[in-house]
C-alpha cells in the first residue's frame, strides 16, 4: 500500500507521471518531496510556480486529502500501489507517461507472463461476438491475462469469455473504483474478482466518470499489454486510440478483418491498410507473432513438480511448497508458518521474484508464477 507521502504526491493538482518521476530522482521519496524547500522544488525541469505552489502551499491540504483517500481505499478493499512498489506493472513502468500511482481492486498480479487487451467498439455485431468467443477457447491453452476497458461491446465480450473460459481478466476503469461504469456491468465485475480478476484505475476514488478521461485509460490498456487485438472498430473511435497508444509504447497490434460494407469493420481494415497491425483471423496468428509456445510450457510445469531439478536454496524450497499448497500467502502469513523472521523472508522472496518463480501482489501477498503452478 502506498504512504501518505506518495498519495499526496499522485493527487497534487498538475502533477503528472512524469513530473513526478522527476521529483523522485531528486528527493528520493516522496516524503523527502513535502519536506523540500520551494527553491530546492522549483530547480526540477517542468516545476513552474504554479505547480511548486501546489507542493508547497497546499501541503496541509494535500496531506489532509492523502489521509481520506488511504481512509476510503481500506474501506473499499482498493490496494494503492506506487510506482516504486514491487507490484507495479513492469510493462507500464516502461512508458515515460506511466501514471506515479495505481488503484488496485481483486488479487490477480498485473506482471503475468503473457498479457493481451482486447478492445473494439462500443456497437458490437454478432460477427465481432462470435469472433471474441472463439477466439478465447482457441487463446486458452496459451493462458494469457486479458485486459479490457469495461465498457458496452467488445470489452465487455472480453471479459464475460474470458471468464467463461478461466482466464484471469482485468477492467481498466476511467473512474474511480468505488463505482462500475457502466453500472449494469457490475455484476460481471464481481464476478471478475470472485475469479481473481482485477479493477484497475489511476483515478482517485468518488471520482466521477468524465469521457475526457478516457484516452488517458485506453494508453494504460495499451501499456499493460503484450498485444493489443482490436476487434471491430468504426473509423473513430477509443479503440484506434488505444492501437495508437500500443505502437507508440511498440508493443504489437492485431486487428480482425470483416465485412468490408460493415462501418465497424472500417477502423479494423484501416489498421492493417496502414501496416499499423497485424491480420488476425485466429489464436494461432497471435501464437505465431508472440512466439508463445504451449509446449514450452508444460515442460515448465514437469520441471517445477521436481524441486530438486532447480537450484534452490532449502528456504526457497520451503516457501515454494507452501505457496504451491496454498493459492497465495502474505508475508506475515509465511512468517507464522514457517518460523522465519520478516527480514529472512524479505530476502529469500526477493531472490524467488528474481528467479521468475513467484509473483508479488498488493497487499504485500505473493502466489507463485501461474506457468508453474
Amino acid at each position: 500500500m502506498a504512504n501518505l507521502y506518495e498519495v499526496a504526491l499522485h493527487l497534487a493538482e498538475g502533477i503528472g507521471g512524469v513530473i513526478a518521476r522527476r521529483l523522485l530522482a531528486r528527493f528520493g521519496t516522496a516524503e523527502e518531496i513535502f519536506r523540500a524547500k520551494k527553491s530546492q522544488i522549483l530547480k526540477v525541469e517542468g516545476i513552474g510556480n504554479k505547480l511548486g505552489e501546489e507542493l508547497f502551499q497546499k501541503q496541509s491540504q494535500l496531506l489532509k486529502n492523502a489521509e481520506k483517500e488511504l481512509q476510503n481505499a481500506q474501506k473499499l478493499n482498493v490496494e494503492l500501489i506506487f510506482f516504486t512498489d514491487s507490484c507495479y506493472p513492469v510493462r507500464l513502468k516502461q512508458t515515460d507517461d506511466a501514471p506515479i500511482l495505481l488503484y488496485q481492486k481483486g488479487t490477480t498480479s498485473l506482471n503475468e507472463d503473457r498479457h493481451i487487451a482486447i478492445v473494439g467498439t462500443r456497437s458490437a455485431t454478432q460477427y465481432g461476438r462470435e469472433f471474441i468467443e472463439q477466439f478465447m477457447t482457441e487463446i486458452k491453452p496459451y493462458n494469457p491475462l486479458i485486459i479490457s476497458g469495461m465498457a458496452y461491446g467488445i470489452d465487455i465480450t472480453a471479459h464475460r469469455e474470458a471468464l467463461k473460459n478461466k482466464l484471469f481478466t482485468i477492467g481498466v476503469m476511467a473512474n474511480g473504483l468505488d463505482t462500475v461504469y457502466p453500472a449494469v456491468h457490475k455484476a460481471t465485475a464481481l464476478q471478475m474478482l470472485e475469479n481473481e480478476g482485477a479493477l484497475v484505475s489511476e483515478t482517485p476514488l468518488y471520482t466521477k466518470l468524465d469521457p475526457r478521461r478516457f484516452p488517458a485509460r485506453n494508453r494504460i490498456i495499451a501499456a499493460l499489454a503484450d498485444l493489443v487485438l482490436v476487434v471491430e472498430s468504426k473509423k473513430k473511435g477509443g479503440a484506434l486510440v488505444t492501437a495508437q497508444y500500443a505502437n507508440d509504447y511498440n508493443r504489437e497490434v492485431g486487428a480482425v478483418p470483416g465485412n468490408i460494407w460493415q462501418e465497424t469493420s472500417q477502423g479494423c481494415h484501416w489498421l492493417i491498410r496502414k501496416n499499423l497491425a497485424h491480420l488476425i483471423t485466429s489464436a494461432s496468428d497471435i501464437a505465431e507473432i508472440m512466439n508463445w509456445d504451449i509446449a514450452k510450457k508444460r515442460e515448465q510445469k514437469i520441471a517445477f513438480k521436481t524441486l530438486e531439478n532447480l537450484q534452490l536454496s532449502e528456504k526457497e524450497k520451503v516457501i515454494l511448497n507452501l505457496l504451491s499448497e496454498r493459492n497465495q500467502a502474505t508475508i506475515d502469513e509465511m512468517s507464522l508458518a514457517l518460523s522465519f523472521s520478516l527480514n529472512e523472508l524479505a530476502v529469500v522472496l526477493l531472490d524467488l521474484e528474481m528467479k521468475d518463480l513467484i509473483n508479488a501482489l498488493p497487499g504485500k501477498r505473493f502466489t507463485l508464477k501461474k506457468s508453474l503452478v
